[in-house]
């Protein structure tokens, strides 16, 4: 993946410029963990959902179904997860007991409970509360802005795990999630140990993104990339190529006035030859030109009249300004099957197929 990850770079930086984006980072890659889950699949093997509740008992749910299916990129339990708080209290007096021994943490933390919190804590959850619940106390710090969440509690046999999903993030900040989860004495008679299960999850994986050869760059400029082009894979809905943008300035050869400027503009938006009209001025306009005249680009033979025709008055007297870029294609393989699964399979059968005009190399 090292001459797609610096293609990424590259094009981030140059987004950056002009705007904020959202971005994902990359996950954790843990396959003997992993286990694709759906609404029809019960995320712990053999467990069974019992209920919770994270407003003191008011609202009750047996799982936070927020998608209809998610990938898990690893998977770790109790000690194993970094930077978290997890206990649980099956009476007030656990609970002040856990209180002190839970004050401080042993690592850097961040947004934790102070005195004060720790206080509403125990003014909140009292002896009352205890007659009929337990507690649950989920604290983590994340050194990104990584949303957790309660999916689920899981009961099996004399345990009980709490599953927490989390995004990976990449947004240069810290963050904190807090759950202090309710559940029902009924619910949990015989339960004897406590459990934690963190998930790295994401969205499912719905398409497959490459670089092009650079043998080949010109000429899928020029003609593009279709299904027909990568015949023999499987599960294969969409190709969409995205090609760094041919750019030019058009310098007027006199300071024009609003009206003419915005007439010039209206003939670029509406000529099939542009791909899209940017920075505009009443001495110069910047465009993207079609990438079908890549050669006529590439060597700047590249005229006005070749957008545009005879449609500007006294356009020949307009100067052309080639930009320099660096010509760099991705390919977005969209999936008619989603999921981790399916992914991997059609990393699979790209390695096996190896198409020439892809980068080979960014499938390992």
């Amino acid at each position: 993946m090292k001459n797609l990850f610096n293609i990424c770079l590259i094009i981030i930086s140059m987004l950056l410029l002009v705007s904020c984006v959202d971005s994902s980072g990359n996950r954790e890659n843990n396959t003997s963990d992993y286990f694709h889950y759906s609404q029809n699949h019960e995320s712990i093997r053999g467990g069974q959902e019992t209920s919770f509740s994270l407003d003191k008992g008011i609202s009750w749910y047996t799982s936070n179904n927020r998608s209809t299916g998610f990938d898990i990129w690893s998977v770790k339990t109790n000690e194993e997860v970094p930077g978290m708080v997890f206990f649980y209290a099956t009476s007030y007096e656990q609970l002040l007991e856990e209180v002190e021994n839970n004050r401080t943490t042993p690592f850097y933390s961040y947004m934790y409970l102070d005195n004060d919190g720790w206080n509403k804590l125990l003014d909140t959850y009292n002896e009352e509360y205890f007659e009929d619940n337990i507690l649950l106390f989920y604290y983590k710090y994340e050194p990104y802005i990584s949303e957790n969440y309660v999916h689920s509690v899981i009961i099996k046999d004399n345990s009980l795990t709490l599953n927490i999903n989390r995004f990976d993030g990449m947004c240069a900040a810290l963050s904190s999630w807090h759950e202090f989860v309710t559940i029902k004495k009924t619910d949990i008679e015989n339960i004897t140990e406590f459990n934690v299960v963190v998930r790295t999850v994401s969205e499912l994986k719905s398409s497959i993104v490459l670089s092009a050869n650079e043998a080949y760059i010109r000429n899928i400029y020029v003609n593009g990339l279709s299904e027909s082009d990568f015949l023999g894979l499987n599960n294969l809905k969409s190709v969409n190529v995205w090609t760094w943008g041919l750019m030019i300035d058009i310098h007027f050869n006199q300071k024009m006035s609003d009206e003419r400027l915005n007439g010039i503009i209206e003939v670029l938006k509406s000529s099939e030859s542009i791909r899209s009209v940017g920075y505009t001025s009443n001495t110069w306009i910047r465009v993207i030109v079609n990438d079908k005249f890549y050669d006529k680009y590439k060597d700047k033979s590249l005229m006005l009249e070749d957008l545009i025709g005879n449609e500007i008055k006294n356009s020949d007297e307009f100067m052309i300004e080639f930009k320099t870029i660096a010509p760099i294609i991705l390919i977005t393989l969209e999936m008619e099957e989603h999921g981790r699964n399916h992914y991997e399979a059609m990393i699979d059968q790209l390695r096996e197929l190896n198409y020439p005009f892809i980068n080979i190399e960014d499938l390992n």
